[in-house]
């Protein structure tokens, strides 16, 4: 097998090479093996080509390949595989597709949110509401917790709607002992991870309960929303719409800030205003407002 000669540092180590990391990332994640090594070293030399390059033209790899050895060679977690090969619904686009429009501008808002909300060590917990259309506030909450973990800050996305929990299924998985059975002290709220995103946790909705908005105006909620916050470098709750129920204002005072979503060329205008002008009365502070589509 082809060596390949490397630079050294000072004290007479190897310099890592691009070569040499996106080789050794692509054999351990299984994308080529050893012995592609040679053929993907004689074409990048003969074209005079990046490594990720001539691995594609050989066929070996895709360019969604490469783009995710590349995001792990800069520390940015993404998904290579497909959605039916791995546990992440493909809703889930900030970790399939991290080049699509909606998720620049997911990370737009991650950006001020960090700046005006997040930077403060107090402000850990944000409500995410909206008008209407639940799978709107659900797609961008999941979505905005997924570029927030992906700075490397400790994300905890919470599923609020204890009427009808889903984020579970978003992450594969199950929806037992979630946030309804630890309000009704049934259990413990344990998050749990949501690999492959290193840095994002996810607590469920849990048992659909008899009592939603009992549950949670009581004292536990508080009470476990100030403990994860400590855990946490930013939580982002899931909730039902606004003109649903009463939920997501009770969830949305207890956090004491909101982010609302509208749904573009759909709610009127002056039902989000009186929204945020209800919110406003409750103590909210509202941080602004996200499209969803």
């Amino acid at each position: 097998m082809t060596e390949v000669a490397l630079p050294l540092f000072r004290d007479g180590s190897h310099i890592p090479s691009e070569t040499d990391l996106m080789g050794r990332l692509m054999v351990q994640k299984g994308l080529i093996h050893g012995d592609d090594l040679d053929r993907i070293l004689g074409l990048q030399k003969q074209k005079g080509i990046r490594f990720g390059e001539a691995a594609q033209s050989l066929g070996l790899v895709t360019a969604e390949d490469v783009k995710a050895v590349l995001a792990e060679q800069f520390a940015y977690p993404v998904v290579a595989r497909p959605a039916s090969e791995v546990s992440l619904h493909p809703r889930v686009i900030a970790a399939y597709q991290p080049t699509h429009p909606r998720v620049e501008a997911l990370r737009s808002l991650r950006s001020e949110l960090m700046l005006r909300f997040f930077n403060q060590p107090e402000n850990k917990v944000l409500a995410v509401v909206g008008v209407d259309g639940e799978a709107g506030i659900r797609d961008l909450v999941t979505n905005l917790a997924v570029v927030i973990a992906q700075t490397g800050a400790r994300t905890l996305l919470i599923d609020g709607n204890l009427r009808d929990p889903s984020l579970h299924e978003w992450f594969g998985l199950s929806n037992l002992r979630g946030l309804s059975d630890a309000l009704a002290g049934r259990s413990s709220a344990i998050p749990r991870h949501c690999p492959p995103l290193d840095s994002l946790w996810l607590l469920n909705g849990g048992t659909v309960a008899p009592n939603p908005q009992e549950l949670l105006a009581h004292k536990r909620y508080q009470t476990l929303m100030t403990q994860l916050g400590a855990k946490f470098d930013a939580v982002l709750i899931n909730t039902p719409a606004l003109n649903g129920n009463l939920d997501a204002q009770l969830v949305a005072a207890r956090s004491g800030a909101a982010l609302m979503v509208a749904r573009e060329h759909h709610t009127p205008l002056k039902a989000l205003d009186k929204a945020s002008h209800r919110l406003r009365e409750l103590g909210v502070a509202v941080t602004g407002v996200a499209l969803s589509h």
